[in-house]
């Protein structure tokens, strides 16, 4: 059960980077709020891909 909540929780969060990412998209091409929100997303979009890797081995 624990797999299929985890697959659950980080299908939902994959949405919501990808939401993040397209709006992030709409700043402007040079401020510094989209490249920080940028590396930031960065960072999540990671550690998804680290959580859904690590629920796949199990």
């Amino acid at each position: 059960m624990a797999d299929l909540e985890t697959q659950a929780l980080v299908s939902e969060a994959r949405k919501a980077a990808s939401a993040a990412s397209f709006d992030i998209q709409q700043l402007p091409e040079n401020s510094i709020e989209r490249q920080a929100l940028h590396n930031l997303i960065t960072a999540v979009d990671a550690l998804i891909s680290a959580l859904d890797e690590r629920d796949s081995d199990s």
